[in-house]
């Protein structure tokens, strides 16, 4: 849970009071990307490519970056190094889901009005009637209730080991942090008409909810 947690603060950019694990720099007052690459003798674009990262110039005191490559990776070659072209492709390759699948269902009614199309999308946005309510997918734990820049009011879900979902922009939680939800469970209000932004994250990378989700008629 500690590793899975980690990969997805560090990507939402929240704030944990904890001291950094190894690899890791929490980021503080007045820091830059730019300074935080030059202190851990880094590249932008090696922090920004670690860190799934793409607004460099956004980052938010007490968000997490990882200042080392990911076990199994490597710095980025310079740019004279005939060898950067390789690596550059095997990273950027999309990241398989976890082999164990989840079955989600639909978190509101409304029309989808914009689909999963990283890194500009990572999830649906569906647009949720005038009152209406926002629902857990699948059953779990609430592990994080709270605003978060970007997503607004914010519910994550915790279904298990390699499996979140991401519940954003809501008018109210209906759930308290580290609370037992079940399925269709209500944990969130929309008081007036607005978008969802729903996320489904596997092994901590957002992947396409409409892979886990039954067709609508």
């Amino acid at each position: 849970m500690t590793a899975l947690m980690a990969t997805l603060l560090a990507a939402c950019g929240t704030a944990p009071t904890e001291p950094a694990p190894d690899g890791f720099y929490r980021v503080e007052r007045g820091d830059t990307l730019y300074s935080i690459a030059r202190r851990n003798r880094r590249s932008v674009a090696e922090l920004a490519r670690w860190n799934d990262l793409a607004n460099t110039d956004q980052i938010e005191v007490g968000q997490l970056i990882r200042v080392r490559p990911p076990a199994g990776g490597s710095a980025v070659a310079k740019p004279s190094d005939k060898s950067e072209k390789p690596a550059r492709q095997a990273e950027t390759a999309p990241s398989r889901p976890p082999a164990n699948a989840i079955k989600l269902q639909w978190p509101a009614d409304g029309r989808v009005t914009g689909r999963f199309s990283p890194p500009s999308e990572k999830g649906l946005r569906i647009e949720v009637p005038a009152n209406g309510t926002v629902r857990a997918a699948a059953a779990g734990w609430a592990i994080h209730v709270g605003t978060l820049r970007g997503y607004g009011m914010l519910v994550i879900v915790k279904h298990s080991d390699d499996w979140l979902t991401v519940y954003g922009n809501l008018d109210k939680p209906l759930v308290k942090e580290g609370a037992r939800v079940t399925t269709g469970q209500e944990i969130g209000s929309m008081a007036s008409a607005a978008e969802l932004h729903f996320e489904v994250r596997g092994g901590g990378k957002p992947v396409n909810p409409a892979d886990y989700l039954p067709a609508r008629g």
